[in-house]
């Protein structure tokens, strides 16, 4: 499965890591190589992640590394992320809508 990640996650990586190496470059690397692979094993399964409760009528997914909610579209051969939240921030539609593609699926 191709996996593919949306202009809005990547920026959501780089602001956690930034965030992170205010305080240590080393948990921050730790912490973005954390979600990249929670990324590539979720992919190998994307059908097993919990719907977005905030928007149940969104075709999206989500897993989480915490403290983090990763947010994903899937089709039959490509897997997209479109965007991270931490748990206690809002998860604002904008977020959501411009990243999404027909044919996608939960």
């Amino acid at each position: 499965m191709n996996i593919l990640w949306s202009s809005e996650a990547r920026r959501a990586l780089r602001a956690i890591r930034k965030f992170i190496a205010q305080d240590s470059e080393f948990y921050a690397a730790r912490m973005v190589a954390r979600i990249i692979e929670r990324v590539e094993r979720a992919a190998t399964s994307p059908a097993q992640g919990h719907p977005v409760h905030e928007y149940p009528e969104e075709p999206l997914k989500e897993v989480h590394e915490s403290p983090y909610r990763i947010i994903y579209g899937f089709s039959e051969d490509e897997f997209r992320v479109v965007t991270i939240v931490h748990f206690k921030q809002p998860l604002e539609k904008k977020r959501l809508t411009r990243h999404q593609r027909p044919g996608d699926r939960v």
